[in-house]
């Protein structure tokens, strides 16, 4: 490992940070280019979980006023917003399309829960917040719309913005699982200022929901997700799915379920996989697994991590026209590099004993960052490594900014 370029990369990446600090909180980017140079709801989480290792005073204050904004700016029934302009304070709660983001609202409860632990500020868990992660509680739920332990999720309703999946979603319900129980750290620090005894004991029955939905959503995800040659008939049976595939253990969780069809089986979608070893839903034998089929089809090759393998290719079940203009093979979510998605990753390797490992991604990481002059770019092309996206990219340097304090300090981020 090479120490001095890891650390060179560290103050790089925390100079991106700074570049995109705001008097409203992160913007996605320095580039004001369409709507990027915004507080983005998932951006500014990502980067506010990664300064909350750090001690930097200016970069929390950053990331405490965005998280409190995107509060402030929450709709009556829940929803957060998609991203505030930095320059007119527009509020926009769709994305592609004018769906709305599913998981932004999650990451605003993480980031708020690991804010609040690291700093202790009491603006998190004053009266009218409370009410905000009530409300937050009450979206969550709605989601599950069918109560069956999972969230029901859009097309378009999270970060792999055009990408065609959608229903019972990965990513979206390893994001789900943590967010409950932010929820609960959240409701239980409010406890602690409420004198009012109703509202205690509505506090209570919300937190003994949150802990009994929390272990339904974890074996949800292991039963469905994780295809084994015994359970899938009759997760086919429940998704009325009557295609043939091969019945075996696939070694990872699927990317999603949609009723009715099941051509996405063989594709390991990255983002996902990776949280269910981060937040703890994939056990030890299952983190194994996971990162040994990384290792084999070189995923995280020559440096991590590409969205999606194999990626999705013109005529194939996957593909949709609309792919042309933004999810080409190799690029953006169907099989780009993406820095972000590599910090979360060498905090999963550390976190399950991948130490070796963990040094070897890091420093090919950071190889590849300094071979771009530090630009930090949103995504790399899968193919041929060519830098993607915009540049300055804020939680791209989150992600090296998270993998850095991984192997330094192996913390515990999800502690709270």
């Amino acid at each position: 490992m090479d120490e001095i370029i890891i650390e060179t990369a560290y103050k790089k990446a925390l100079e991106v940070l700074k570049m995109n600090s705001t008097k409203h909180g992160f913007s996605s980017t320095t580039e004001k280019y369409s709507n990027y140079f915004s507080v983005w709801s998932r951006d500014h989480s990502i980067c506010s979980i990664a300064v909350a290792l750090t001690d930097d005073k200016e970069l929390i204050k950053t990331a405490k006023t965005g998280i409190l904004l995107l509060l402030k700016k929450q709709l009556d029934y829940g929803q957060v917003p998609s991203y505030i302009e930095i320059e007119n304070r527009k509020v926009d709660y769709g994305g592609f399309g004018s769906i709305t983001s599913v998981d932004s609202n999650m990451w605003v409860a993480i980031a708020a829960a690991v804010l609040h632990k690291k700093t202790k500020d009491k603006r998190f868990i004053t009266n009218i917040n409370m009410v905000r992660y009530a409300r937050l509680y009450r979206l969550l739920k709605a989601f599950d719309s069918n109560n069956c332990g999972l969230i029901e999720v859009p097309k378009a309703g999270d970060w792999a913005d055009i990408f065609n999946r959608t229903y019972h979603v990965l990513y979206d319900e390893c994001l789900y699982y943590e967010a409950l129980k932010s929820l609960q750290y959240l409701f239980i620090c409010g406890l602690d200022r409420c004198e009012n005894e109703g509202l205690r004991k509505k506090i209570n029955k919300k937190i003994k929901w949150i802990r009994k939905r929390r272990a339904k959503v974890k074996k949800r995800i292991n039963n469905v997700f994780w295809f084994t040659k015994e359970n899938i008939p009759s997760i086919f049976e429940e998704y009325m799915i009557y295609d043939k595939i091969e019945e075996k253990e696939y070694g990872f969780y699927q990317s999603h379920l949609i009723p009715f069809k099941i051509h996405w089986h063989k594709r390991f979608e990255s983002f996902g996989n990776v949280l269910a070893i981060a937040v703890g839903i994939a056990n030890r034998d299952k983190s194994r697994k996971i990162i040994r089929y990384v290792k084999q089809n070189k995923i995280n090759e020559p440096f991590p991590m590409r969205a999606l393998y194999p990626p999705v290719y013109k005529n194939e079940k996957g593909w949709e026209p609309i792919y042309r203009i933004k999810e080409q093979p190799h690029t953006y979510h169907n099989g780009g590099i993406w820095p972000v998605i590599a910090g979360f990753w060498i905090y999963a390797l550390m976190k399950k004993r991948f130490s070796k490992t963990a040094l070897k991604e890091i420093n090919n990481l950071a190889v590849y960052l300094e071979k771009n002059n530090w630009h930090f770019n949103e995504y790399f092309n899968g193919r041929t490594m060519r830098a993607m996206g915009r540049s300055y990219q804020a939680w791209s340097a989150a992600g090296f900014v998270i993998a850095y304090h991984s192997v330094k300090n192996n913390p515990n981020i999800f502690d709270y």
